[in-house]
């Protein structure tokens, strides 16, 4: 088995279909496939650590220190592990110093876009992970 290369439209795409709950899957299959490919000392635990907090912490680091063994480093695991808290405070303080609020910023007043815009913002950082992944997969 290998990593399976994943357009990142498409990600984007299925996460605006499923409510962004395709990152859950996301997360499931892509631990599956590294841990497939990984040792023993870089396997990524159990995948309902993922969901009990603050245990979620250690396994997002795990799940980052398996993509940087897999990537062969070019991806470090300390910049996979802070990517999500850099790109939601990035986005947080773009919302602030604009006065907006995430629920009422849209463009043209279309609920449609403002969806889009949050989907977008949810995905930037397995959207991140992923054009690292499909680097080692092609």
């Amino acid at each position: 088995m290998r990593l399976k290369h994943r357009s990142l439209v498409s990600i984007f795409v299925l996460n605006c279909i499923t409510l962004n709950l395709y990152q859950v899957y996301w997360y499931f299959i892509t631990k599956t496939e590294m841990n497939v490919l990984n040792p023993r000392d870089k396997k990524v635990p159990f995948f309902l650590w993922f969901f009990i907090s603050p245990i979620n912490i250690w396994w997002l680091y795990r799940f980052c220190k398996a993509m940087s063994y897999v990537t062969k480093g070019e991806l470090n695991k300390w910049t996979a592990f802070f990517a999500p808290i850099v790109i939601g405070l990035v986005v947080a303080v773009m919302f602030v110093l604009t006065n907006t609020d995430i629920k009422s910023f849209s463009l043209g007043n279309s609920s449609l876009s403002s969806y889009a815009i949050g989907t977008l913002l949810l995905s930037l950082p397995i959207l991140y992970y992923q054009s690292y992944l499909n680097k080692v997969s092609k």
